[in-house]
């Protein structure tokens, strides 16, 4: 069953956009009735969005006067999708992963797939958050062989400052030769709003990504869940010059904006 996402938090989401594209710092918000008016709520439903912008440090409200733009929360800031987490964790002043458990157990049917592994083979689980200060950026899951993995469980503070695909390669000795990614919209469900600090049904992104050796054996599966109000996803595409008689080329450099 479908959660319908409330309509304070698809108030804020449209406020801290139009704020971004259109506002300047200190620039005062219209007023709750007129924002009531706007987008048809009561003025308790416009005073629970505010709410929400004043704690995430978007605006700050003044008794008789107003509430004030503040400005972007983080600083934008344009990463590969691989190294989104290691981004927030060097990048970042207050970057860091917390580590909610570390284990071995058996494959589900998707990850035996991902991996290429029999039905119920045991594997390494790796379940981690993403974090600036004190607030959580993205959820992530991933699984790895165990002859790969084991060495992860012996040390769970590294994977609080490395990422998995540079503990693959410098704690285990497995070389990544290629990485398959793909990108869906989705909602929250109990467990990833749990984590991520949202709302059941609030709009997610999940990155799926199956990162292979130089021989092509599959051996780390993880599946990550960032919240769409902090993270765009840019592809840029650049025109490259082709030899005489021949079409020109182009290349994609995919990003990840964090907001």
């Amino acid at each position: 069953m479908k959660v319908p996402i409330p309509k304070y938090f698809l108030i804020r989401s449209v406020l801290e956009s139009r704020m971004e594209r259109t506002f300047a710092v200190g620039d005062r918000l219209p007023s709750e009735a007129e924002l009531g008016k706007e987008f048809e709520v009561s003025r308790i439903t416009v005073q629970q969005a505010l709410t929400l912008m004043e704690r995430d440090g978007l605006v700050r409200r003044e008794r008789g006067r107003g509430t004030f733009y503040l400005g972007p929360r983080v600083r934008r800031q344009d990463v590969e999708p691989n190294q989104l987490l290691q981004s927030l964790i060097r990048s970042q002043p207050s970057g860091s992963a917390r580590v909610i458990s570390t284990r071995v157990m058996q494959a589900s049917p998707l990850v035996a797939a991902r991996l290429n592994l029999e039905k119920d083979a045991p594997v390494v689980s790796v379940e981690r958050v993403g974090m600036i200060g004190d607030e959580p950026i993205l959820y992530i899951y991933a699984y790895l062989p165990v002859d790969v993995g084991q060495k992860l469980l012996e040390d769970e503070s590294l994977m609080t400052r490395f990422t998995l695909g540079e503990l693959v390669n410098d704690l285990c000795g497995v070389v990544i030769g290629s990485v398959v990614q793909t990108i869906a919209a989705t909602l929250a469900d109990t467990t990833y709003a749990k984590h991520l600090g949202v709302e059941i049904g609030s709009p997610v992104l999940e990155g799926e990504r199956t990162y292979c050796d130089e021989n092509g054996r599959p051996v780390v599966f993880s599946d990550a869940f960032y919240r769409a109000d902090r993270h765009r996803f840019v592809v840029n595409v650049e025109s490259q010059p082709a030899g005489a008689g021949s079409k020109s080329s182009s290349k994609k450099r995919q990003t990840w904006r964090v907001a």
